[in-house]
């Protein structure tokens, strides 16, 4: 079953919390949330069922990380969703609507992982935070790329960059190129490729670029070129992006390419 790496995307998809302790008075958080739908919750006890939910939040991504819990995990968040429908808070009820989206994906449940995602964009979007919803149509972008549509795929990586080159934030831009060759070769789309390489080429030097973006540009121009049958550029890149693990195992960073990992 394929992970999902859903890279600086679902990352941040919640904030996280210095709290820990998980001993919560169910019959407690029942009768807050009853007094809350009754409109009878004083601002104490309203700010005491946010601490809960958002405790509820911090629990589930806490399972993630720690993984192969994912069945708890999606309790936690589905407990979190409930607590902020009630207490009407967009925002977070967005950020864990996501975020189950991702949990669904660790399933392979592509369909309701989808509807989740989108919902949080229309959450998003009633919050008119832009770049949130841009981070979701990338999500999406990856859950149809694991689902293997990549025309679906392509589309909303594409809405994503639009948003992202409108912002000039350089990094977005080129994970989602990094993206859209990778999808475009799947479909054996090579000169279409090529130009979003191209494209990339010019953002690679941008000073502070992230270096799991700049070894996905290699790997993936590496792809390219061998799909083009010029080896000589395809060596080059190959030797540029075997030359970034080194250094980056020299400060104790072991990684591949994402895009190794998917093929």
């Amino acid at each position: 079953m394929k992970c999902l790496f859903l890279l600086l995307v679902l990352f941040a998809c919640l904030p996280v919390y210095a709290q820990h302790n998980y001993d919560i008075d169910e019959n407690k958080v029942d009768l807050l949330v009853n007094k809350v739908r009754d409109q009878q919750a004083t601002p104490a006890e309203k700010k005491e069922l946010q601490d809960i939910a958002v405790i509820k939040q911090t629990q589930g991504q806490d399972m993630d990380q720690r993984r192969f819990q994912y069945k708890k995990n999606m309790a936690a968040i589905d407990k979190a969703i409930a607590l902020f429908t009630v207490l009407n808070d967009t925002l977070n009820l967005a950020n864990n609507r996501k975020f189950k989206g991702y949990l669904l994906g660790r399933f392979e449940k592509f369909t309701d992982a989808k509807k989740e995602i989108k919902a949080a964009i229309e959450l998003y979007r009633l919050s008119h935070i832009n770049a949130d919803v841009a981070v979701s149509q990338f999500d999406l972008a990856r859950i149809f790329e694991f689902e293997n549509k990549p025309d679906s795929a392509l589309y909303y990586a594409r809405l994503a960059r639009n948003f992202w080159a409108s912002q000039q934030v350089d990094l977005r831009i080129l994970i989602i190129n990094n993206m859209e060759v990778s999808l475009l070769l799947k479909q054996n789309e090579p000169d279409k490729a090529k130009l979003v390489q191209q494209a990339s080429s010019l953002l690679i030097t941008k000073p502070q670029m992230h270096w799991q973006a700049i070894i996905d540009f290699y790997f993936t121009s590496m792809l390219l070129y061998r799909s083009l049958n010029d080896i000589g550029t395809a060596g080059s890149y190959q030797h540029l992006y075997l030359a970034k693990l080194d250094e980056l195992k020299a400060t104790g960073i072991v990684v591949r390419s994402y895009y190794e990992r998917d093929r």
